[in-house]
């Protein structure tokens, strides 16, 4: 029984005390005497049951030949089992005693003047651990048989035997064949019922207990059809008002609703743009990207290449790679990623960005956030040609919303929007947006930003979307692992103590930091990452060259790193470098 106060006690606690409980439970009747169960019952209500209170009643009906139900090699198997043991325990002078069915259960309490409100039956599946335990006990009874007297003679004990070895057999085909489970033809019960009300307390009032709805009998368990959530929702509009360069406004679903990720469009500079394009042009990576997206030229999922390219600045070569990834989770897109691949090529991508003015941007997201401080990872190319179905992802979860992903776009080839956005619930239902890039603004995506590329086809034109993907980040505990385990496959190759030498170096809340005025890196003194780097890089480290496990890990041997004494950290980059554009 429970008590009215919610605690857990025996019957047997509280007898001679006389108390009454709000529920009572009475999980199993182990009496086939249909009598003895109308008198244990009645005696249950009276004795223990407060009115208004509920009786709830578990337990197992009998079984039944399953060839009135379900009629499988399984059930055949535990049918001819079950017919066994009963056969051998009728020689002892045992027969089977039936318990009480949910239908005689529903009916006597019913009977005993209480309103049944749940009346529910489950079919009753077992095992073969719980078959072979049947067959197990007639195996017992069987040993127990005497041939001396007349009833049982050899040649049966010795039958028995047989049919109990067959039906083993029976049984571990069935496992091996991939049967898991039998049904028995039984069921199990539940049973609700709620005692009327017809006592006064003692102000002459009657307690209140709402009186539930009655059921009329015993009704099979129907399961719910398996809940399928909405993954394809109709394409929702975004609130997006006109911004001013350096505004932030975070994403709103077109009636007001808050998006769930951390998403913003975010006002850029009118020289952004062009500025990054001309350094692209100007490096000649913007002509390998046209190049390497035409169809015959283009890589093979999951396959990445290093390319050598000349500073439009200084004249320096440094490296960059170009990887197409693989189709994930069912996506199918040609996008391809084009990366820096070294310090000195990370280095002077930072001062294209500080000429296209993206202390304005970094301004806005530490601002709107709240942030101590920011440092941007250089810049990375997005190019697709054509999109069938692109991978919704999200870039950063549980950073603390301190590393985020910004979007500029550098052409697109239609009027077609390029970016799709999704939200999702607890059990997957999406909403979906569509956003139109402009020349206006750029895309911040952080936290559970969930997003895609859009469908597109640009074929035909011969056409080639390219966006400019930023990486940025307050660097702390959370969001250092973030940054680091984004994706290793390319610079500086999830190498975090060159990232975390990265820390704050191009916003701070005091702003006495920026891109403009950018001092470096703090030290930092790469080590090699395995062992044997210099046998392994080859003589002339041409599998530093290599896209692999040498590249990714000789750190120090391959030189993707500049000495301390040549970057000279916590000096102005414009005295550094002053060949570069400031």
């Amino acid at each position: 029984g429970i008590s009215g106060r919610g605690a857990v006690v025996t019957l047997l606690d509280q007898v001679e005390q006389g108390k009454k409980f709000d529920t009572v439970i009475v999980n199993g009747l182990p009496i086939h005497n249909t009598e003895e169960v109308d008198l244990k019952l009645e005696h249950l209500v009276q004795t223990y049951l407060k009115p208004g209170g509920i009786m709830y009643v578990f337990g197992e009906g009998p079984l039944i030949n399953v060839e009135h139900n379900e009629n499988g090699p399984g059930e055949q198997v535990f049918d001819e089992i079950l017919g066994l043991l009963n056969s051998v325990k009728s020689l002892f002078g045992v027969h089977p005693e039936k318990p009480p069915t949910a239908s005689f259960l529903h009916r006597t309490i019913s009977r005993l003047g209480l309103n049944v409100v749940t009346s529910t039956t489950f079919p009753a599946f077992y095992t073969f651990d719980d078959v072979t335990s049947y067959l197990e006990e007639a195996v017992e009874w069987i040993d127990e048989m005497d041939t001396t007297q007349q009833r049982v003679s050899q040649e049966m004990k010795r039958s028995y035997y047989q049919l109990c070895s067959d039906l083993l057999y029976r049984v571990e085909d069935l496992k091996e064949g991939g049967y898991e489970e039998v049904y028995t033809g039984g069921y199990e019960y539940m049973i609700a019922a709620q005692l009327p009300n017809n006592n006064s307390d003692d102000d002459g009032g009657e307690e209140e207990h709402a009186v539930l709805p009655t059921v009329d009998t015993p009704t099979p368990y129907t399961p719910k059809e398996k809940y399928r959530a909405d993954r394809d929702p109709n394409v929702e509009q975004l609130q997006f008002p006109p911004l001013a360069p350096g505004v932030l406004e975070t994403y709103k679903w077109a009636n007001g609703d808050p998006y769930d990720g951390l998403s913003a469009r975010i006002g850029i500079p009118p020289q952004l743009k062009d500025t990054i394009i001309a350094y692209a042009k100007g490096l000649g990576i913007w002509d390998i990207i046209l190049n390497t997206m035409e169809p015959e030229n283009q890589m093979r999922p999951d396959s990445t290449k290093i390319l050598t390219v000349a500073s439009p600045y200084s004249g320096q070569n440094f490296t960059w790679s170009v990887k197409r990834p693989d189709n994930f989770e069912g996506s199918s897109s040609d996008m391809h990623w084009f990366d820096i691949a070294d310090e000195a090529a990370h280095e002077e991508a930072l001062r294209a960005l500080a000429k296209g003015g993206f202390d304005e941007v970094l301004n806005a997201i530490g601002t709107y956030l709240g942030l101590d401080n920011l440092v941007s990872f250089s810049i990375g190319i997005l190019a697709v040609t054509k999109a069938d179905k692109g991978y919704v992802h999200v870039d950063f979860s549980k950073s603390g919303k301190k590393a985020a992903n910004f979007l500029v776009n550098l052409q697109t080839p239609a009027d077609d929007p390029e970016l799709t956005v999704i939200e999702e619930d607890d059990v997957g239902n999406r909403r979906r947006a569509q956003v139109k890039y402009s020349n206006e603004f750029g895309i911040l995506n952080g936290d559970d930003a969930m997003h895609a590329t859009n469908e597109c086809n640009h074929r035909a034109t011969g056409g080639v979307r390219i966006t400019a993907s930023i990486f940025l980040s307050q660097l702390e505990e959370a969001s250092l692992k973030q940054v680091a385990e984004h994706d290793k496959y390319y610079f500086p190759f999830g190498n975090m103590d060159w990232i975390w030498s990265q820390r704050g170096r191009h916003w701070n809340k005091d702003g006495t930091a920026s891109m403009m005025n950018d001092k470096g890196r703090q030290p930092f003194e790469p080590v090699d990452a395995i062992e044997g780097c210099e046998d392994r890089v080859g003589e002339n480290k041409e599998e530093c060259m290599v896209h692999g496990e040498v590249r990714m890990n000789c750190y120090k041997t391959c030189g993707f790193f500049k000495d301390d004494g040549e970057y000279r950290p916590g000096e102005e980059r414009a005295v550094v470098s002053p060949e570069l554009p400031f």
